[in-house]
C-alpha cells in the first residue's frame, strides 16, 4: 500500500480551527470599516459585501441551530436570509457572523464530515442542500454538478472591501 492508497484521515477539529482563525482576523477588519464599504459589489452578481456577510452569518447560524428547512441553502432560502437581515445594522450582521464562526466548530466536528465544507469554505450549494436533506433524514442520492448561487460561481470569493469594481 502506498501513501496514495491510504485514505485521508479526517481531522474533525480542522474546520472549527479554520473558522476561529478566520474570525480572529476578519471580524476586527470588518468592525474597522466604514458603513459604505459594505455596499461594494462582489463577484457574485447582485450581491454586495453586506449580502455576502448576511448569507455567511445565516448559513453558520443554521448549522449552529440545526435549522435545515425543506429548501435550506437554496437560492430562494439565501435570498430570504439576506432579506431577513436587511433591517439589521452591519454591526448586528457582523455580531451574528462572529457567533457563527465561534460556535459552528463543535457542531461541524460532531457531524462526521457532512458539514466540513461549511468550515473549510468548499461547500457548494448542492452539497450544503444535501447536508440539510440528510439532516432531515432523507436520502440525498448524488450531489450532482455544483451550481451557482444567484450566478455566483462555486468557490468564488468576494473582492476585498473598499476595492472599486468595474
Amino acid at each position: 500500500m502506498t501513501a496514495a492508497d491510504t485514505p485521508p484521515v479526517r481531522d474533525p477539529e480542522l474546520p472549527g480551527r479554520l473558522l476561529a482563525a478566520e474570525r480572529d482576523v476578519l471580524i476586527p477588519l470588518l468592525r474597522g470599516r466604514p458603513e459604505h464599504d459594505f455596499e461594494v459589489r462582489t463577484c457574485c452578481p447582485g450581491w454586495t459585501v453586506r449580502h455576502v456577510l448576511a448569507h455567511c452569518s445565516a448559513a453558520l447560524s443554521r448549522v449552529v441551530e440545526s435549522r435545515y428547512e425543506e429548501d435550506v441553502f437554496s437560492p430562494e432560502a439565501n435570498d430570504r436570509d439576506i432579506a431577513e437581515r436587511s433591517g439589521r445594522s452591519v454591526a448586528e450582521i457582523v455580531d451574528e457572523l462572529e457567533r457563527g464562526m465561534t460556535d459552528a466548530g463543535p457542531v461541524i466536528a460532531k457531524a462526521g464530515g457532512a458539514l466540513d465544507g461549511v468550515g473549510l469554505g468548499w461547500g457548494s450549494p448542492h452539497a450544503l442542500k444535501a447536508v440539510g436533506e440528510g439532516a432531515r433524514g432523507r436520502r440525498t442520492g448524488r450531489l450532482g454538478r455544483a451550481r451557482s448561487v444567484r450566478g455566483c460561481p462555486s468557490g468564488a470569493r468576494a473582492r476585498p472591501v473598499g476595492v472599486d469594481h468595474p
